[in-house]
């Protein structure tokens, strides 16, 4: 896979992870006018909750996944897929079951509301995300785009009639959210049967490679809740040192601030299988470094594009209102921090392979921990002083902290030779945004200055014959 494969892999699987980011984007104008702040911070605890619950689900188990189906064919890689999701379908039967028996007990705790109904349809939401994501992962690590993009696409469209029926139509608030998810999620279970029957022989689960399985995934388990920490724990800790008002703002600074994400985890989608082939050939640390200049400096440009013009993105008329509605744009001045933010998960993950190919995955929970340890500290300092933007800035801190980690572990285990101007340039950049203020004509130029200072003075020569042959 060359460089322009890669770049070919991400814009794909990007557009494939834009598509299932655009529910939680096109959802939020309607979640801004129908709810009040405090009802969206209930909505945020839940999907916060999913999003911790499901590392537990996994347990590492989709990165063996990913590992095990790109390096392996044949009847070998069949066993190992069957024997995964076997132990998945077993695990998050029992992990749903304990929920739904508990729901009386940790409703309050988890949603700031005694509705144990609701805790019953989470249970059934997790069971259902847990087990049709694996099949998408799988079509995924085979290169198939357009099934992968299909399956997302019909999730959008799924999620958001729902949404619209219940919440709209039906006028069920709260709950109408959570059922439209349930369905959405049960839907794509069924559609996604075929590509595991295809893929399994229920006869070739194995004990000698559940044993491997576990030990290989297991590692990356703690890593996974200390990114949900980094991810989500910002509104717990919200809620407990403001309240669910300040959740609802913080939130829907945050799902604006997504597209950072999105960039990022469209480009990781296509970045992992690259270096897992390409580590072992004798060009691949210049070709890890000019990858790095190329992304970190289009990240960037997404970066400061969204943070110069937000406040005109929030308050685009649709029909006779915003698109967000009014009493969120208090959140406006979370995006940008957020943004940042990503930028500097961007740094990280752009790290990743040194990790993987020394075969020292067993630092990932270490880095992660970090981040976690990082963003609890200085949300405890900052909400009570600088509410919702210390609670955005906490998450920047822990980012930064989290890639000098990784980069401390590595720079002389795999020391890779970074174009450091390319690699700072867009840093620099996205400080100027912060002064720039409303003028028009002033975010214009600065807008229109970055990809020119990017292109002819940060990257090399070599990157910049890498970028025209995308061109071409």
């Amino acid at each position: 896979m060359s460089i322009k494969s890669l770049g070919k892999q991400s814009l794909i699987y990007g557009f494939g992870h834009i598509i299932a980011r655009l529910v939680t984007f096109f959802l939020l104008p309607l979640y801004t006018h129908v709810f009040t702040p405090d009802e969206y911070g209930i909505i945020s605890l839940a999907y916060a909750f999913m999003g911790f619950t499901l590392i537990l689900y996994r347990y590492g188990m989709d990165t063996a996944l990913m590992k095990y189906s790109v390096q392996l064919d044949g009847r070998e890689r069949t066993v190992h897929i069957t024997t995964i999701y076997g132990l998945q379908l077993f695990t998050s039967l029992i992990f749903s079951g304990l929920l739904f028996i508990s729901k009386h007990h940790i409703a309050l705790y988890v949603l700031g509301i005694d509705r144990p109904d609701w805790i019953a349809i989470l249970s059934g939401i997790l069971l259902m995300d847990a087990l049709w994501n694996i099949p998408i992962l799988i079509l995924r690590t085979e290169e198939k785009p357009i099934p992968f993009i299909a399956y997302n696409f019909t999730n959008v469209l799924i999620t958001m009639g729902l949404n619209i029926f219940f919440v709209i139509t039906l006028e069920m608030g709260i709950q109408g959210v959570l059922l439209a998810n349930l369905i959405s999620s049960t839907s794509l279970f069924i559609l996604s049967i075929p590509i595991i029957i295809n893929r399994i022989d229920i006869g070739g689960m194995k004990r000698s490679i559940l044993s491997k399985v576990l030990r290989f995934a297991l590692p990356f388990f703690p890593a996974g809740i200390f990114t949900m920490i980094m991810e989500l724990s910002n509104r717990y800790l919200l809620e407990w040192l403001a309240d669910t008002t300040a959740v609802g703002l913080f939130s829907a600074g945050y799902k604006l601030g997504v597209m950072g994400l999105i960039v990022v985890m469209g480009f990781n989608m296509g970045w992992t299988p690259y270096f897992l082939k390409r580590g072992t050939q004798p060009s691949a640390r210049k070709e890890f470094a000019q990858i790095a200049s190329i992304f970190l400096g289009l990240l960037g440009f997404v970066v400061v594009v969204v943070s110069l013009w937000i406040p005109e993105i929030i308050r685009i008329s649709i029909g006779s209102r915003p698109l967000i509605g009014e009493q969120f744009w208090a959140a406006e001045h979370v995006i940008h921090v957020i943004l940042l933010a990503y930028f500097f998960f961007g740094t990280y993950v752009i790290q990743l392979p040194g990790i993987y190919i020394k075969e020292i995955t067993n630092w990932i929970p270490i880095f992660r921990a970090v981040g976690a340890i990082v963003n609890i500290g200085m949300n405890i300092y900052l909400i009570p002083i600088y509410g919702i933007i210390g609670s955005a800035w906490a998450t920047v801190i822990a980012f930064v902290a989290m890639s000098s980690s990784i980069f401390l572990c590595t720079y002389k285990i795999y020391p890779i030779m970074y174009n450091w101007i390319a690699c700072v340039y867009p840093i620099l950049y996205m400080g100027i945004v912060f002064f720039t203020g409303n003028d028009v004509l002033i975010r214009s130029i600065t807008t229109f200055f970055y990809p020119i200072g990017w292109y002819f003075f940060a990257i090399n020569s070599e990157e910049r014959t890498i970028i025209k042959s995308f061109i071409a």
